[in-house]
């Protein structure tokens, strides 16, 4: 199957999109899935590259993991990841998953000590508030949560954030999400990592929802510390993550359970990951080619944000339906919260599935759930329209 062809300036129209289609599984009749934030389908090129990838390493075992792989295959993707997010390769930690990536980065954080404050939002992922909050277990911190209500604009989030900052005794460490996992908002991240630095707070960001689909240049933004995964919007194998910590802050992460395989000045020495996930990793380097080849972060994003728009400009009108993600594509993404007056997010969540075929997910906020639908590139305009439908029923049945 040949790569679609798209002449110098020509429009990646939805021809062209669909043709990009045909190099991913068909989806099942019976279920349309809105829910791509979990992982990502691999196109057939990387399909291809980690079957051949899984065959050769259970061919030649010990003598190529040991040998080539380590020595090799395992520095080049470490090369191939630090060049996505203008970093250096030996600024990069190849781990399992975004939450093992922010877990290293939360857990390992040794400049706390008692009596310090570190902050944390209830729009952040659930596995990263319970390590934040962990943190006040095991260290003597304060773990103080930003409560961020939906929907909510950049100002408030600013004036939120700024005021934690302000109210905190001793706030040394604060978790941030570029790409909220429960909404899909785009975070002020310039303007609080601004905040941060003028109180001397360390920032974690986590950014498993924003590589490939929004740029990420870690020094374009003063980032110190962020976690990723490859298996979301980079469509790598699922089972494959990354950590960046600049060179200069290295000290402020400590090694993996006082890891001494490779030196203290080693990135590496910073996981001790045991068995990695070898097919993976060979077969990424395809994800990050057929990535390059669609045209890479801003080409995603653009057909991306067009999805998101084909079905929010119309859902966003029915009554009874509050739509809980920005609805300028702008600050927004491919991840869409939403709710029906009337119904619980598990009613609703249930329902879509269960009477419409369209399957989505429930997401918490802290103090709520709220249902999430994702798009990915391939998703098409009938899929999209099934879920119209559906609300249009739904919110009709629940304001009667």
């Amino acid at each position: 199957m040949s790569f679609p062809p798209l002449a110098d300036g020509a429009a990646r129209d939805e021809a062209w999109w669909r043709q990009v289609a045909a190099f991913y599984p068909a989806p099942p009749d019976a279920i349309v899935n809105l829910e791509h934030g979990y992982f990502g389908a691999m196109a057939s090129p990387v399909h291809a590259a980690f079957e051949q990838a899984v065959r050769y390493t259970n061919e030649q075992l010990s003598p190529f993991v040991r040998g080539e792989f380590t020595r090799t295959h395992v520095d080049i993707l470490r090369q191939r990841v630090a060049a996505l997010i203008h970093a250096q390769p030996h600024e990069i930690l190849l781990t399992r998953s975004g939450t093992e990536s922010m877990q290293v980065l939360i857990t390992q954080y040794h400049g706390l000590a008692s009596g310090d404050t570190v902050l944390w939002s209830n729009l952040d992922y659930p596995a990263m508030r319970t390590a934040m909050r962990w943190l006040a277990q095991r260290r003597g911190v304060t773990s103080t949560q930003v409560q961020l209500s939906l929907p909510i604009s950049d100002d408030e989030i600013i004036a939120r954030y700024a005021q934690a900052m302000r109210l905190a005794v001793k706030p040394k460490l604060l978790l941030l999400s570029q790409v909220t996992p429960a909404n899909g908002q785009q975070l002020p991240l310039q303007d609080i990592m601004a905040l941060a630095r003028e109180h001397g707070i360390d920032v974690l960001l986590d950014s498993a929802h924003a590589l490939g689909q929004v740029d990420v240049d870690v020094h374009a933004m003063g980032v110190d510390f962020a976690g990723f995964n490859l298996h979301k919007w980079l469509g790598a194998p699922a089972g494959l993550g990354a950590v960046y910590i600049r060179a200069s802050q290295l000290h402020k992460i400590e090694p993996h359970y006082g890891d001494d395989d490779y030196p203290l000045d080693d990135i590496r020495s910073r996981l001790h990951m045991g068995m990695p996930p070898i097919g993976a990793i060979l077969a990424a380097p395809a994800a990050l080619d057929f990535h390059a080849r669609l045209g890479g972060t801003p080409a995603k994003n653009e057909r991306l944000a067009w999805l998101r728009n084909y079905w929010v400009s119309r859902a966003a009108q029915l009554p009874g339906v509050r739509m809980l993600s920005p609805l300028d594509a702008r600050r927004g993404t491919a991840l869409v919260a939403f709710a029906v007056d009337g119904m619980s997010a598990r009613e609703l969540q249930q329902a879509l599935l269960q009477r419409f075929g369209v399957f989505t997910v429930q997401r918490n906020i802290g103090d709520a759930d709220v249902v999430r639908a994702t798009v990915a590139i391939t998703t098409t305009t009938g899929e999209l329209d099934r879920l119209v439908a559906a609300l249009t029923v739904l919110s009709s049945e629940a304001t009667t």
